[in-house]
């Protein structure tokens, strides 16, 4: 570690919201050259500490000192959709010709930076046509444009798939040895081994740790992060095989990201994992499978089509963040038996269905009535999955479950869908963490260009062939 000051210095940080201390009295140096990995529980505070040192927060109380230019890529993108890459990246600093913008000149000033940075990005592409890993890269150009000596990072690795993440972590380490001060806000545990060399642990607002990534281990990391053993995970339990879902032929989409000719099958009391680098025909799988587009060839589910759905996008597809854990918990199941009277809401059912859901998905929150956008997304998603499988659903579509959540919290949601696969639902399961995969399905599909590069039942799995299929390689 450096013996010079460090780039970033914060001092008993204290930041607190009603009815919570998300950070209390933090200590933290960020040194030139380093990559400092900052881990803890949903909840512990990592992110609010993060808008607090890029000047996006004030602190109640505390000190922070930047030695030089402080940059944050957001764990929820701040892209504008209906803007091209190089608008994205460029806005409010374009290059000019008097009073109009030189596109010619801006084109290129990010093209060589995407280059420079082993970047590949279409300056030209419109980012709501992205697929999530390259929205992540137009994010990082548009910090790196502003050359920051200080980079945080915040889930920058969330939605990428492995071979994006080995990439992502390419441009971090240049970064770091032409000097610049990165700290990565994560969850993701051999992401913290394999690229840092510090690691600070945060739990409840607090650094309980604080250690050379050299010198321990993704287990102790884990402990110290959940302040004892981890969830103990549902065992997988013998089931009866009944058919549920039955796909055949199936074409949806355009060219790009669409599917076509799709064969699969999904039993009652097993989990079918899809595999496979994101932008190859996932989301188009899942919203023919959930009825949400046209689509051509044959879907048939043998319980008439009553499916519980965990969407990819908490915040697109599955909350209204300024509605309360309680309100919430009753959109999408409004219509079931015993949640009305007529046609009013059972209130009190409604909201013991939140409790339940609260206490049994361990979502961290003061009351029911509080809104979700005051949850931390780890604290979001388990709600998000606490709703899709209340009910106990015959059939649940699982997009990216543990998207954004800490080793606690995914082994409880994975726990909770083994649980109800255990019991005789039949699960989709839609991952780009091919771990999340392998220790999850009872049968493995790879997906690529649309189609269906392999199926592989689980004792018979070779996890170098599914990676060189994802690739697209046999």
């Amino acid at each position: 570690m450096s013996v010079s000051p460090p780039a970033l210095r914060l001092r008993g940080i204290r930041k607190a919201f009603p009815r919570v201390v998300a950070v209390d009295g933090v200590d933290l140096d960020l040194f030139a050259g380093e990559i400092h990995a900052l881990v803890g529980e949903n909840g512990a505070g990592k992110s609010t500490l993060a808008a607090i040192a890029f000047g996006e927060l004030r602190p109640d109380s505390g000190t922070v000192e930047a030695h030089g230019t402080v940059g944050l890529v957001h764990q929820h993108f701040e892209l504008v959709g209906r803007l091209r890459v190089w608008q994205n990246v460029l806005l409010g600093r374009e290059p000019r010709h008097g009073w109009r913008i030189d596109t010619d000149a801006a084109r290129k000033r990010v093209g060589d930076l995407a280059k420079a940075n082993d970047l590949t990005i279409d300056p030209d592409a419109l980012v709501e046509d992205l697929p999530v890993g390259a929205q992540q890269r137009v994010e990082l150009l548009r910090e790196l444009e502003r050359n920051p000596s200080i980079l945080l990072l915040d889930e920058p690795t969330a939605a990428l798939a492995p071979a994006e993440i080995q990439g992502f972590f390419g441009t971090v380490v240049q970064l770091a040895k032409r000097g610049t001060a990165v700290l990565i806000v994560t969850h993701k545990l051999q992401e913290v081994i394999a690229f840092s060399e510090r690691v600070s642990v945060m739990r409840h607002g607090k650094i309980v740790a604080a250690m050379r990534t050299a010198e321990t281990s993704v287990d102790a990391i884990a402990r110290a992060m959940v302040g004892g053993d981890l969830p103990r995970v549902a065992q997988r339990e013998t089931t009866t095989l009944r058919p549920c879902l039955t796909v055949r032929g199936l074409r949806a989409g355009g060219k790009e990201g669409g599917i076509d000719g799709i064969d699969l099958d999904v039993a009652s009391g097993e989990i079918a994992g899809i595999a496979g680098v994101e932008g190859n025909g996932q989301t188009a799988l899942a919203d023919s499978v959930a009825g949400m587009i046209p689509f051509r060839g044959s879907i048939a589910f043998s319980n008439g089509r009553k499916i519980s759905i965990i969407p990819q996008d908490r915040h697109v597809e599955g909350l209204v963040l300024n509605f309360t854990i309680a309100e919430n918990a009753v959109l999408g199941r409004q219509d079931l038996p015993g949640l009305r009277h007529g046609i009013l809401l059972d209130r009190a059912r409604a909201r013991r269905d939140a409790a339940a859901i609260v206490e049994r998905f361990d979502v961290r929150a003061p009351s029911i009535d509080v809104k979700v956008r005051t949850l931390s997304g780890g604290n979001q998603q388990k709600l998000l999955v606490g709703k899709a499988l209340i009910d106990e659903p015959p059939f649940i579509l699982a997009y990216n479950p543990t998207r954004g959540i800490d080793v606690g919290a995914a082994a409880l949601v994975q726990s909770r869908l083994l649980e109800a696969r255990n019991g005789g639902a039949a699960i989709l399961l839609i991952s780009f963490d091919l771990d999340e995969v392998f220790a999850l399905a009872d049968r493995i599909y790879v997906m690529y260009r649309g189609a269906i590069a392999g199926r592989f039942d689980r004792a018979g799995v070779d996890r170098a062939v599914i990676g060189r299929l994802m690739a697209g390689s046999q």
